[in-house]
């Protein structure tokens, strides 16, 4: 695949997403009586859209960094000694995988971004990290040092007390649209 096709392919498939569900719901929302059938339909249609913005923004959201790793079918796993870095990592279907423990984390803040439509992303950062996480999940389950919410679109922000007095701070943008998502800080 080419780095120009890479680039447009998540706001292609977003935005055929998107006209798909709108084609859908328009096919269904005529002024007589919809039935069970046609709200299914409809719902069906909301889907669709959901699901093409949601690609739209994390493409948008993936742009603003140059390192970037894309796997379409697979997992994403860490290495021994990985030197991180700014950068996103995504799957759309498969898990990432990420052990920060053994990391050479640079000074000051690093961003990363994990996107995953259809997985699980689990991602363990070591003691004495600030540690700040903007985690969301369309349907699924989202545990953020120990805070866990379950069901339709989860949206939460945990930001360890120590965030700011730490030399080496990671923030951690995690999205999936069907999965899991977990992350956990050692304790020391």
């Amino acid at each position: 695949m080419t780095s120009r096709l890479r680039d447009v392919l998540s706001v292609t498939v977003g935005a055929y997403l998107c006209a798909f569900g709108l084609l859908l719901l328009a096919d269904e929302s005529g002024w007589r009586d919809i039935g069970p059938r046609g709200l299914v339909e409809a719902g069906v249609g909301l889907f669709f859209i959901v699901l093409g913005v949601l690609a739209v923004l994390a493409e948008a959201r993936a742009r603003r960094v140059r390192r970037r790793l894309s796997q379409t079918f697979g997992h994403i796993r860490s290495a021994d000694g990985w030197s991180v870095e700014d950068g996103v990592l995504r799957t759309v279907f498969g898990d990432i995988d990420l052990d920060l423990r053994d990391a050479d984390l640079p000074l000051g803040e690093t961003t990363l971004t994990l996107l995953c439509w259809v997985g699980a992303i689990r991602l363990r950062v070591p003691h004495g990290v600030g540690l700040e996480v903007e985690a969301q999940s369309f349907i699924g389950t989202v545990d953020v040092l120990g805070r866990r919410e379950e069901g339709l679109v989860r949206d939460i922000l945990v930001r360890t007390d120590d965030y700011e007095e730490q030399e080496r701070r990671l923030h951690v943008r995690i999205s999936t649209v069907i999965g899991e998502l977990e992350v956990v800080r050692d304790r020391g």
